[in-house]
């Protein structure tokens, strides 16, 4: 993605638009725009790392748009600006998460803050800060919701209670980590993983199983699938979050 390179989605060249890009201009940015229909913004988008919406009164008739942006986010890791009123935020709250969200402008609009939050935005601090998305697999509904429950103040969580709902999942979704049960009917973790290693979409992506007992031997047997670690479905919330910070934090380095 190219920090200094920005999408402005525009219902119409106004004054007040043509005003927002001459300053985001001015302060070293380079601006594409477009039109609010699906063809137009991925025509313009290209490698720009911030979409910044200007929304008007019809921001209501573009829910296709608001979809595909969702889309662009999760496969990207992009961010999004959103100029209007309350009711352009409560719409885009119904398609992007509030995660790629990175601030909400009301009118009337202070120029030079949208420049300082697009510089902010666009900086290796804010990037290093943005949530990481862990995406977890387990057949059990009640453990799925749990472990959403304790991650989801840290991270962003996707959940697949299969392993061909995880390969659907990632066909348009990102994730930095899965967290895999070991043991799943039909298809269990080791199998699941496999299948994700054949896929270009996920083949990367680090894998940790989650046990229902402390048997590393069992995890060990499959170590030619490199899993990254495992993880004992009884660990504590502070332990969990603990592992994963160190974790990402490794990587990182």
């Amino acid at each position: 993605m190219d920090k200094k390179q920005i999408l402005l989605v525009q219902p119409a060249e106004t004054f007040m638009v043509n005003a927002i890009k001459d300053n985001l201009v001015k302060a070293g940015f380079r601006v594409e725009t477009a039109k609010y229909t699906t063809s137009s913004v991925g025509n313009a988008v290209g490698d720009s790392l911030l979409i910044i919406l200007y929304t008007d009164a019809d921001v209501e008739t573009h829910d296709d748009v608001f979809v595909y942006l969702k889309d662009l986010c999760l496969e990207d890791n992009r961010r999004i600006i959103i100029i209007g009123e309350r009711v352009a935020f409560d719409f885009a709250h119904k398609f992007i998460p509030k995660e790629d969200i990175a601030f909400e402008l009301p009118r009337p609009l202070d120029m030079q803050d949208l420049v300082e939050k697009a510089l902010m935005v666009t900086s290796d601090e804010y990037e290093q800060q943005r949530r990481k998305c862990i995406l977890i697999i387990d057949d059990d509904p009640t453990f799925l919701q749990m472990m959403r429950e304790m991650l989801k103040v840290k991270y962003r969580v996707g959940m697949a209670n299969s392993g061909a709902q995880a390969i659907s999942w990632l066909t348009s979704n990102h994730a930095d980590l899965i967290l895999l049960d070991y043991d799943m009917p039909v298809l269990d973790g080791p199998k699941v993983m496999e299948m994700l290693k054949q896929e270009s979409f996920s083949s990367d992506i680090p894998v940790m199983f989650l046990t229902g007992k402390n048997d590393r031997e069992s995890v060990t047997s499959v170590l030619s699938l490199k899993p990254v670690d495992y993880l004992l479905k009884s660990i504590s919330k502070p332990k969990l979050l603990s592992t994963l910070d160190k974790f990402f934090k490794s990587r990182e380095n």
